[in-house]
């Protein structure tokens, strides 16, 4: 299972047939390997190694290959020969680091599973030790899994390997593949020989473990680091780092030989709904995933706006940035009413509280029930003193929202909750308020202040399980115009403002951390229509028996 140690002498090596050769090979899109391979040479029979390892020794784990032998398709196929088919004159691998950027779907947790094997098994390298990181065990174990379920499938690999619960052990070489995760408290003490990171996208900016593994490899005689990854949506982060990175060494920029960057991504100005860009940006389309299913997710992202980010992002590998919002403001605008304050008081009411830091914007909604409709109306707060230093640093018009009666400025250098207590209590006792929903994070004395009065209050945490199904009924209200406002502009700010962030299962929540800017009073709206749906008369006479109808 593994290759002479002898170093290939280019002078002796025999001519390449043009299936082996290095131009077969260099398809990689952006990126000349023949033109940056520096001192470096290619070597057919190392290519061949890594190759017929993968596709010889190892079978899908999942879909509707599960169990039959794996067989790379061509891009997978230009990534690994170009990875393992350059070597040094010193006869160790060219490259040190390989960044894959790619889709989702497109097969690549199968492909780091197959990579982690050939490392832990085939690659000549003393006590391997490799490790596979992500933002969480969850996650990086994923790729253990099928790595595991491989190795178990092939009766030559199961006798040369033993499962763990976190570990794939190699007991003849004395190696190991184990995970590690971004919340581990440490990785330092490692020697690792090769990493396959998953995923980095969703480690945000969180670099220790990925600096704790890149110092552990100098010890070692051809370390690899290798992360594949979906575009994330966060500037300040290692995956946009390393993306621009691998772009420079695209374009000659930045010479780095030891660098091979994979990149498959719509550009920016590609259009996104074309079935030409999703073949550009995922070159496993076709055969991991189905064209018609591209065509039913793009039609969502057309239809529903806070879906195009998503689309974009994970499924084009387009860099979205947060100037691309939740909710188009046309949308938005085409919601604003004349609200007759006097009706309001015989519809049943529910108020939403978020509370920020006492130096910040602070929030009360209440949104109103009305057969189908929601009619939301906001009051938002923030310190007095340092209005006008807030005006300049968030660049909006704090003073002369206060002046318009838009935005109430306390006395004094923090928020005022006491004044927000006594506001709320106004607002119960001129509506029918059924419940009061508030975020238990700066708000938890003021609730007890409430409760202690006799009004109904609730906690909604800010989680996906309390907010995604209200964030897709405020959506679908504005889409459909089933949502009312009386155009308040610290509102519509918000709105401006307002990215969500999703699960697994692409459920939406507002986040703080993605919104450049606040978006306290949509998420004081948000949690109103969460209380409506704790309150049993409310959910049993409107959503249960009938529902919101959303046309």
């Amino acid at each position: 299972m593994t290759r002479s140690k002898s170093k290939p002498s280019s002078a002796a090596r025999p001519r390449s047939s043009s299936k082996w050769a290095a131009e077969t090979f260099n398809t990689l899109p952006r990126y000349d390997a023949i033109k940056t391979r520096g001192e470096s040479q290619w070597h057919p029979d190392a290519a061949k190694h890594a190759l017929q390892f993968i596709e010889g020794l190892c079978r899908y784990t999942e879909g509707e290959w599960a169990g039959q032998p794996f067989k790379l398709l061509p891009w997978q196929r230009a990534l690994v020969g170009n990875l393992y088919g350059w070597l040094r004159p010193d006869g160790t691998r060219r490259y040190r680091q390989a960044h894959i950027l790619i889709p989702r779907k497109a097969g690549k947790t199968e492909l780091a599973a197959a990579l982690a094997l050939y490392h832990l098994l085939a690659d000549d390298e003393p006590t391997p030790e490799v490790v596979g990181i992500a933002r969480d065990r969850k996650q990086a174990k994923l790729c253990l899994g099928r790595a595991s379920r491989m190795a178990d499938a092939e009766p030559l690999l199961r006798q040369r390997t033993e499962a763990y619960q976190h570990r794939l052990v190699a007991p003849q070489s004395y190696g190991a593949y184990k995970v590690l995760s971004a919340d581990a408290p440490s990785a330092h003490g490692l020697n690792v020989s090769a990493c396959i990171a998953d995923e980095i996208h969703a480690m945000e900016n969180r670099r220790d473990l990925w600096e704790a593994v890149m110092t552990s490899m100098g010890a070692r005689r051809q370390p690899l680091m290798v992360s594949i990854t979906t575009a994330g949506v966060l500037r300040e982060s290692l995956e946009h780092d390393l993306f621009q990175y691998a772009l420079r060494v695209c374009e000659g920029t930045v010479d780095n030989p030891a660098f091979l960057p994979c990149l498959h991504f719509a550009e920016a100005e590609d259009p996104w709904e074309d079935e030409a860009t999703w073949k550009k940006a995922n070159p496993s389309l076709g055969h991991t995933t189905k064209v018609s299913w591209y065509r039913e997710e793009a039609k969502r992202a057309h239809d529903q706006p806070s879906y195009e980010t998503p689309f974009r992002t994970y499924y084009l590998c387009q860099h979205v940035t947060s100037a691309d919002r939740w909710i188009r403001m046309s949308d938005w605008d085409a919601c604003k009413q004349e609200i007759d304050i006097e009706r309001l008081r015989g519809l049943p009411c529910y108020l939403g509280i978020d509370l920020a830091q006492t130096t910040d914007l602070s929030s009360v909604a209440a949104v109103w029930v009305d057969g189908d409709r929601l009619i939301v109306r906001s009051w938002n707060y923030a310190p007095e003193v340092g209005a006008a230093n807030r005006t300049r640093r968030d660049g909006v018009p704090y003073v002369e929202w206060s002046r318009r009666g838009w935005l109430t400025l306390t006395e004094g250098d923090t928020t005022d909750y006491a004044y927000i207590t006594k506001q709320v209590e106004t607002l119960a006792r001129e509506n029918r308020v059924r419940l009061i929903a508030y975020d238990p994070y700066n708000a938890q004395n003021l609730a007890n202040d409430l409760e202690g009065k006799g009004l109904n209050v609730v906690r909604v945490p800010q989680s996906f399980l309390n907010l995604a199904t209200p964030t897709q009924m405020w959506e679908r209200a504005v889409l459909a115009r089933k949502l009312s406002h009386d155009g308040n502009p610290v509102l519509a700010w918000a709105m401006s403002n307002c990215v969500v962030d999703r699960d697994a299962n692409n459920n939406p929540r507002p986040s703080k951390k993605r919104s450049v800017e606040r978006i306290d009073p949509v998420v004081a709206s948000i949690i109103a229509v969460a209380a409506s749906l704790h309150d049993e008369q409310q959910r049993s006479s409107v959503y249960n028996e009938r529902g919101l109808i959303w046309l």
